[in-house]
């Protein structure tokens, strides 16, 4: 954890400089709805995502962003989760009038994610431990318009498209009464032009 802390940090204070030699900062706050197709109707879901933040800069209209996907933290006395995810893109302009209120752009991206769950059951008498962990990444595709409302205030709509999705998980479930080597299960799935997309809406403070 305390690498991962360090990654962070160094990503964060990279990004901060490599910002202050850009001509704007973009923040923003977006709400995500995924939508999941599925096979059959039966399978087909909605859900609507929480609010996450993020940062844009760049010296035109073309511009970096990254975004905070999610954090999340539980703990109690037999059970511990946690969770964290980011994503990275880069966006073009196509609009032909760059001092039009609409602006559209093409862009593409990276993201990543990584989980972590532990919880103590007892099964009778004997005490079981189960402990997963699970990483994930995805390469996207990110058609979005832009709405200047003011000056420095924007509305921002996309859909992000996952070309790629990738997913190792590990799961441990260390019960005495299971001999050792079958007490692990690995997990390795990947998934092409997959049958799911998001509506992500945005408003967006430019500095």
């Amino acid at each position: 954890m305390k690498k991962l802390g360090l990654i962070a940090i160094s990503s964060v204070l990279a990004l901060v400089s490599y910002s202050q030699s850009s001509n704007y900062i973009q923040f923003k706050l977006y709400k995500n709805v995924e939508f999941q197709l599925g096979q059959t109707q039966g399978t087909r879901t909605i859900e609507l995502g929480t609010f996450s933040p993020a940062i844009a800069w760049g010296k035109n209209e073309n511009f970096h962003e990254v975004q905070l996907l999610s954090v999340n933290f539980f703990s109690r006395s037999r059970a511990k989760n946690y969770s964290a995810g980011a994503e990275y893109s880069y966006n073009y302009s196509f609009s032909d009038d760059k001092t039009s209120k609409v602006q559209v752009y093409l862009g593409g991206g990276v993201g990543g994610s990584f989980a972590s769950n532990y919880s103590e059951v007892f099964r009778g008498s004997t005490a079981v431990t189960s402990k997963g962990k699970y990483l994930r990444a995805h390469v996207i595709a990110l058609p979005r318009i832009t709405y200047k409302l003011r000056s420095n205030i924007l509305l921002d709509i996309s859909l992000p498209y996952k070309l790629m999705m990738y997913e190792n998980s590990q799961l441990v479930e260390e019960d005495p009464t299971i001999p050792e080597n079958q007490q692990t299960t690995t997990f390795n799935e990947t998934a092409f032009f997959p049958r799911a997309f998001s509506l992500k809406v945005g408003a967006t403070v430019r500095f």
